[in-house]
């Protein structure tokens, strides 16, 4: 019997592996029908409605002339043209990089602050933050309402400050030079709260064993806020960066409410939207205006980028 096995076994064709021969799915033949468009519609509707249209109505418009009663003409670069020979667009566009500048030198300052509200036992923690936040979220014309009263070249508060210690403070938001600095040192102190609340849930996520090993090696609490706190905190920092930078460069509201639109130093002191404002809604000049407003998103754009580009030097992963 064993012979015979032998030599059926030996007979017997060599087993092949099993094939499976029916189709499997694949991601070019997997279909989930229209739901996940129809989830995603709403937000495309939105989307293309309030920003994708308007750009590129707005664009449109920059090629255009446009009548009292309305009426749009095609007259090409023109609108360009004459922008880029405009001593104006210049002036708003460095007023605009001053104020940037100076906004963005509270993002240390928040650093700064956000470390001292995580100290640990630290008592009304939760107060400070709320204080600090509350300029962000309140009605920039009450800001600048308040501000006004307090930059005030007779009676306000700030001169008062001043001239205790002899100085004789200036009209700040009616001479050429410091109603720019006045107003930027109110966009720094607005934005202080946004950037300690981002900036403070980055520093909740880094461990607390980093500082104890820290610690025992001898490291002081400068050196562990600039060794280990800084650069773990490099993606809070590009972020709160990155947003910082576009809203600077929208500023009109809080320039427009603390220096009114009657002010002398306003030419010196208009941003790029403040310009934008003046040609579309005070010179009805919607065509020039389509172009100003288009400087403005090409400029935001590059300078978007290249923080990307340049935050891969800098930023931890």
């Amino acid at each position: 019997m064993t012979t015979t096995t032998r030599q059926t076994r030996a007979t017997r064709p060599p087993s092949r592996p099993h094939h499976d021969d029916r189709p499997r799915p694949t991601r070019a033949h997997r279909t989930d029908g229209i739901w996940p468009w129809l989830f995603v519609l709403p937000l495309l509707i939105g989307v293309g409605t309030f920003f994708i249209w308007p750009i590129l109505q707005t664009f449109w418009y920059s090629f255009t002339s446009w009548g009292v009663f309305g009426g749009a003409t095609f007259t090409g670069l023109a609108n360009y043209t004459r922008l880029l020979s405009d001593p104006q667009l210049y002036q708003s566009l460095v007023n605009t990089i001053v104020y940037t500048v100076i906004v963005l030198l509270g993002i240390p300052i928040a650093v700064w602050l956000a470390s001292l509200l995580n100290t640990p036992g630290l008592r009304f923690a939760q107060f400070y933050r709320v204080l600090f936040f509350l300029p962000y979220v309140a009605m920039p014309a009450a800001i600048a309402l308040v501000w006004r009263i307090m930059f005030n070249g007779d009676f306000g508060i700030v001169n008062w400050f001043l001239g205790r210690f002899g100085i004789d403070g200036p009209y700040w938001i009616s001479t050429p030079g410091f109603a720019l600095v006045a107003v930027s040192l109110v966009g720094l102190w607005s934005s202080l709260g946004f950037s300690m609340i981002i900036l403070g849930a980055g520093l909740k996520d880094i461990p607390p064993e980093l500082y104890e090993a820290a610690e025992l090696d001898g490291a002081s609490r400068w050196r562990q806020f600039r060794s280990l706190t800084v650069p773990l905190l490099t993606p809070s920092i590009f972020f709160v960066l990155v947003v910082t930078t576009i809203s600077s460069f929208q500023l009109f509201d809080l320039l427009y409410a603390i220096l009114g639109s009657t002010n002398p130093v306003i030419p010196q002191t208009m941003s790029l939207v403040f310009y934008f404002y003046n040609a579309g809604f005070i010179d009805n000049d919607k065509g020039f205006a389509a172009a100003i407003a288009m400087v403005i998103f090409v400029l935001i754009g590059i300078i978007t980028v290249v923080q990307f580009r340049v935050q891969r030097k800098w930023v931890q992963s």
